[in-house]
């Protein structure tokens, strides 16, 4: 029995390569969405430390070190503030490359369901002409014995 061959390969081929592409960018988007939400909680930990730090030891408070801390303090909110920004950003971007990914996953699924269909029916006409061949061969057979025989 001979293979089967299906002749959108190549284009199918193509339409995986395509997919993989889409998933490596999907997953290069997501892993900076990810680096970008560890830097919000980063920063947000340190406010959280250094909120805890405030009280002062010695009972005197020096107001330049209180002015330093609220400086700091603001940039740091700042900061969360761009990344919050460009973290909405990223995740459009995420979403845009998501829809493009599911669609090139859908069209390289259409493309296998198709060879599996035409595999399928392929293979189920290659067993229906073994069939005939094998039929042809023990009916072919008897005929020739019953010749030999004289039948």
């Amino acid at each position: 029995m001979r293979r089967f061959h299906f002749r959108l390969e190549r284009f199918l081929d193509l339409k995986r390569y395509t997919e993989r592409e889409w998933e490596l960018a999907l997953a290069s988007i997501t892993g900076q969405c990810f680096m970008i939400e560890q830097d919000i909680k980063n920063r947000e930990a340190e406010i959280l430390e250094r909120l805890g730090k405030r009280s002062w030891p010695t009972g005197k408070m020096d107001l330049n070190a209180l002015y330093s801390m609220e400086m700091y303090l603001t940039r740091l909110e700042n900061e969360i503030r761009q990344f919050e920004v460009e973290l909405a950003k990223k995740q459009a971007k995420r979403r845009e490359v998501q829809k493009k990914y599911l669609d090139a996953s859908r069209e390289r699924k259409v493309l296998d369901k198709l060879k599996e269909r035409k595999e399928s029916e392929y293979y189920q006409e290659q067993k229906k002409e073994e069939f005939k061949v094998q039929d042809d061969i023990t009916t072919g057979s008897v005929a020739r014995r019953n010749v030999v025989e004289g039948v």
